[in-house]
């Protein structure tokens, strides 16, 4: 089914269905990828998203993808030097997001070419990880919208991205260690479809992930 798209909004149009049929309860809206949604230099691979993005809500008329109306991840992004100044003060004092900032966040990440999106396309109430049958069931949406998208590099936040990408396990601890001591960062080429990438893992930015160290993993990413 995804493997037919050709477009990201054919793709999105399968998320819904997705979620229609398999989530029918659930009355929250799935986060979609976005940014600059072709030949991006980065793309940034989330785990799930939660009821505290805004544009989950069934009202929202605005773009959707990761992090809107929340302030932790850009914060991150800021302290790594990847995210505005100007943008980042008014992230912190506002309450709430309107449509029009929105649109500015997004206009800032298509002009550093970023694109940021989820491995898993179905939003939940709470920070619960999502289970293997979530992650089996929407990781061939990531793939064919990877290649739809063509990320020059994919960064992936947590081990659940990483592993299910890369079809490989690594210790985080190891690779960040292995990078802060070469100053250098270590990719793992992988290929979707006929799309040739390279994934750079990173800790999880928030929560229960490692915030000191993605700064540091981002700050080198932000050299590249």
């Amino acid at each position: 089914m995804t493997q037919n798209c050709q477009t990201l909004g054919e793709l999105w149009k399968v998320v819904d269905d997705t979620n229609r049929t398999h989530f029918p309860e659930n009355d929250l809206k799935p986060i979609l990828g976005n940014g600059k949604i072709f030949r991006p230099k980065i793309m940034f691979v989330f785990i799930n998203p939660t009821h505290a993005n805004i544009s989950s809500g069934p009202d929202w008329r605005g773009p959707r993808f990761p992090f809107i109306g929340t302030k932790q991840v850009w914060k991150i992004f800021h302290k790594a030097g990847m995210f505005d100044n100007e943008l980042i003060e008014a992230i912190n004092s506002s309450e709430r997001w309107s449509l029009e900032f929105t649109d500015k966040v997004l206009d800032f990440l298509k002009s550093k070419s970023f694109y940021l999106t989820n491995i898993v396309k179905w939003t939940g109430h709470d920070a619960t990880l999502p289970d293997s049958e979530k992650i089996k069931l929407f990781l061939p949406v990531l793939e064919r919208e990877i290649e739809i998208v063509q990320p020059k590099y994919i960064v992936t936040f947590g081990l659940i991205p990483f592993e299910n990408m890369a079809k490989q396990k690594i210790k985080l601890g190891d690779y960040y260690s292995g990078v802060m001591q070469n100053q250098k960062l270590k990719y793992f080429e992988m290929q979707y479809g006929k799309f040739k990438t390279k994934i750079i893992p990173c800790y999880f930015p928030v929560g229960r992930g490692n915030p000191k160290k993605a700064i540091e993993i981002l700050r080198l990413i932000g050299h590249l």
